[in-house]
């Protein structure tokens, strides 16, 4: 299924826990009751072990989640799934983590972990099980197990029959619950016809949410549409190129390429080959799973505007930020 991929973010999420702070005393007294038994205790210690990203306090942390889990905790189980999933303080080990998660929601019914757990499970071709807890999530009302259903219903390929309204319904509901990736994906069917009809309003309104809660790649996939007025959208090339910016504030590809489209054609900024080469050359690199169909003419229109010298200098200019770009963060 072509969305699985970006949501086992969320499965690697698990292990990031937030780093509790704590002075020498509340510390002391919260390892006096973490060591007498107390599971939120055993749970906020393992929190503030990880936190401090020591690999001797992260294994540490994990060993106070099991303790928790074991004595039938259910956010320590979650917790634990998640160290496993992500191997944090201890071995990855993914058949390990979705037992315990397994564990945590049938302990607590949290709709939104049973989400988590069918895209664990999707990623290791769980299907069938992957999708009764989404279903699951999605009847408690979990924006990611609706998101999951309307993928199942539109695709037909998950082991329920296709089934358009029904995927339509529920990634409505998703998007209205306010999850910017269903958000997104919304404004992307409307646009593409998927739901058997086009609706570029609506699809740019779905759109603009999405980005407006923070997605970027909503904001680099709008952005290119504003841009170019592809699929029935109204061009608002200054709009675009705002979007674009906002995009490229966290090196979305989109962002990158949509910009690089205005610089080629002056859409929405004064025309520029040589920055409009740089910015759709840069997301060319970024784009791993080869996206950018159009990437090439538009990059063809730039260089016969540019002299093999400037181009020679922008191919270096995208060596340096691609290999900038592909660093891991600190």
């Amino acid at each position: 299924m072509a969305r699985a991929a970006p949501w086992l973010t969320l499965v690697l999420w698990l292990a990031s826990t937030a780093a509790a702070s704590a002075d020498d005393g509340s510390r002391a007294a919260l390892e006096q009751r973490a060591g007498a038994g107390d599971a939120s205790a055993q749970v906020a210690l393992g929190r503030l072990l990880q936190g401090d990203g020591k690999p001797a306090d992260q294994a540490a942390g994990t060993a106070w989640y099991r303790k928790a889990a074991q004595a039938g905790d259910a956010e320590g189980a979650w917790l634990l799934g998640g160290a496993y999933m992500a191997g944090t303080g201890i071995g990855r080990d993914v058949p390990a983590a979705i037992d315990w998660m397994r564990k945590s929601v049938a302990a607590d019914g949290n709709p939104d972990h049973m989400a988590v757990l069918a895209v664990a499970l999707l990623s290791t071709g769980g299907t069938q099980e992957a999708l009764q807890w989404a279903q699951r999530a999605a009847d408690k009302g979990a924006p990611k197990g609706m998101e999951i259903v309307a993928m199942a219903r539109l695709s037909g390929e998950m082991g329920l029959p296709k089934d358009i309204p029904a995927g339509e319904h529920w990634l409505l509901l998703a998007a209205q619950k306010g999850d910017p990736d269903a958000q997104l994906s919304l404004g992307q069917f409307y646009v593409s016809g998927l739901f058997g009809r086009q609706d570029p309003a609506a699809a740019v309104r779905w759109m603009q949410r999405a980005a407006d809660a923070g997605s970027a790649r909503a904001a680099g996939t709008l952005a290119y549409f504003l841009i170019t007025g592809r699929d029935g959208v109204t061009v608002d090339a200054p709009r675009g190129v705002a979007l674009a910016r906002q995009a490229m504030a966290s090196d979305d590809m989109l962002g990158h390429f949509a910009l690089g489209v205005a610089y080629v054609t002056g859409a929405g900024v004064a025309a520029d080959p040589a920055e409009g080469w740089y910015q759709i050359a840069l997301a060319q690199r970024m784009d791993s799973q080869q996206q950018l169909k159009s990437a090439g003419d538009y990059l063809s229109q730039a260089a016969a505007r540019l002299t093999p010298a400037q181009l020679d200098q922008l191919k270096a200019r995208v060596d340096a930020d691609s290999a900038r770009l592909a660093m891991p963060s600190s």
